[in-house]
């Protein structure tokens, strides 16, 4: 079994760690993913001009405390127009068949890779995006009979 020596610092203190390999890859290598992520979230942000603090608002939906005026709330337009837009979403989802329907519903909607949803479901990845890019098309022509441009 082998070992890896992890050293974790919060604040001040730092520890260092002795965890076997599996641990590190279970627990703390994603912790850790999630924290590189995160510190280049913030990096761009600087490089943009923003502080910080505000990206911690950002981060937090508390931009109105720290003194960023939140963006402004959508009129009565807008959510009367994206209302029409999912119902318009809703029919095309119908006019598909159900393992399509369900498809579109993994790889777009909870943006799972067509990899990942073959090793769930068992299916080949290759007939599985054949398929992916047939709904594409099927959606692609419904939107457009409904006079949208896609």
């Amino acid at each position: 079994m082998s070992f890896r020596k992890i050293t974790i610092k919060s604040g001040n203190e730092e520890f260092t760690l002795e965890v076997t390999e599996e641990e590190y890859l279970k627990y703390y290598r994603p912790w850790w993913q999630q924290k590189k992520h995160e510190q280049r979230n913030r990096e761009a942000m600087e490089q943009n001009g923003y502080t910080e603090e505000s990206y911690e608002a950002w981060r937090d939906n508390a931009s109105e405390e720290v003194g960023i005026p939140d963006m402004e709330l959508p009129g009565v337009d807008e959510l009367v127009e994206k209302k029409l837009l999912l119902g318009v979403l809703a029919d095309a989802m119908d006019s598909l068949l159900p393992e399509e329907r369900e498809l579109a519903m993994k790889v777009f909607g909870e943006e799972m890779s067509v990899y990942e949803y073959a090793r769930v479901t068992g299916g080949n990845r290759r007939t599985l995006d054949f398929r992916k890019n047939k709904v594409m098309e099927k959606l692609r022509h419904f939107f457009r009979e409904h006079g949208f441009e896609v």
